[in-house]
């Protein structure tokens, strides 16, 4: 059923934003996009400069420089238990960086009007499975590669990464995107050792275009979640992410989803990595031993960030994420 409604919107894409144009003159602006709004991936690009002897993989057996979303999405054929995940279109998620048996907890959320002055939030844990396109039911990105080094190396996100909205006029939902890297052990040489690595216990967690936001952005940080901001030349906005299911019947205002008001369902992120929208140097992301690495890469649009609001909720993104060993 979810799926064929998901067809069914983008059946309709061109015919919304006439619609939405009345809309937004009568309504506020609303976090976790009321109405079950969604975003289109309009492409998804990762590659990886294979200087310093690094060497990619998304099966652990075919060794390259340069891995693609095809790659990603035939790496089952000889990688048994992949569990890629590339949806056509994202919904809002939010993790405060939980992880189980070596997955990053993520919680769908939407904005529910509880008939008074507020919306409340109502967030369910999401768990990817392999699947892609229109058949995938996923609201966001999650895949595995493997990296092979046969002397100790750095590896860096290239300066130049970033995520891009490519629709008709400016959005602002990039600037809500999130990307984690979970590091799931290093072993030897040995395919089904590594395909089946799954230790990781933290995340690493970059927030790209951090210094931007649109001016619903900066209305949307000032009424619901009480944070002075600008449209150019921001500070690093703090968020509270989703621990834990929340149910309509925990009546969780938007305005107060956070740790001190909710410690049971909230906790404070921190970035490992934050970029502006111009991009900058590179940045390292972690140490790869002489073997084989194996890392789990999600891409979500964080709902508890200021930029997840009405006025972003359509369009196309494009995400273009550069690895390198390269520090400069």
């Amino acid at each position: 059923m979810k799926t064929k409604e998901r067809k069914n919107k983008r059946r309709r894409k061109l015919l919304i934003p006439l619609f939405l144009s009345t809309f937004f003159l009568l309504t506020t602006t609303y976090a976790w996009f009321s109405a079950n709004r969604m975003v289109s991936i309009e492409s998804l690009q990762v590659h990886v400069q294979a200087d310093g002897g690094l060497e990619v993989s998304t099966n652990a057996i075919d060794w390259k420089q340069v891995v693609t979303v095809q790659d990603i999405m035939e790496a089952r054929t000889k990688y048994p238990n992949s569990i890629n995940q590339i949806p056509y279109q994202m919904s809002p998620v939010s993790t405060g960086g939980g992880i189980g048996e070596g997955k990053l907890e993520l919680f769908l959320g939407n904005a529910t009007n509880d008939q008074s002055s507020d919306f409340i939030l109502v967030a369910n844990r999401e768990i990817e499975t392999e699947s892609f396109g229109e058949e995938s039911e996923g609201s966001f990105v999650a895949f595995d590669v493997f990296f092979r080094v046969k002397s100790s190396k750095e590896l860096y996100l290239d300066g130049t990464s970033k995520i891009e909205y490519t629709g008709e006029s400016q959005s602002g939902i990039e600037n809500a995107t999130r990307i984690a890297f979970l590091v799931e052990g290093s072993s030897e040489d040995v395919p089904n050792i590594s395909q089946n690595l799954k230790g990781a216990t933290t995340a690493i967690f970059w927030e790209p275009n951090y210094d931007v936001h649109t001016e619903y952005g900066v209305n949307h940080a000032s009424t619901t979640y009480g944070l002075t901001t600008t449209q150019t030349g921001a500070a690093i906005l703090p968020y509270d992410g989703v621990i834990s299911n929340i149910l309509m019947s925990d009546s969780v205002p938007i305005s107060s989803a956070n740790m001190t008001s909710y410690p049971a369902f909230f906790r404070s992120m921190n970035m490992d990595i934050a970029t502006p929208k111009a991009g900058g140097p590179n940045q390292k992301i972690l140490d790869l031993a002489p073997s084989v690495t194996k890392v789990r890469i999600y891409m979500w649009i964080e709902g508890q960030d200021v930029d997840c609001e009405d006025y972003a909720s359509y369009g196309d993104i494009t995400f273009d994420l550069k690895f390198t060993t390269n520090p400069a």
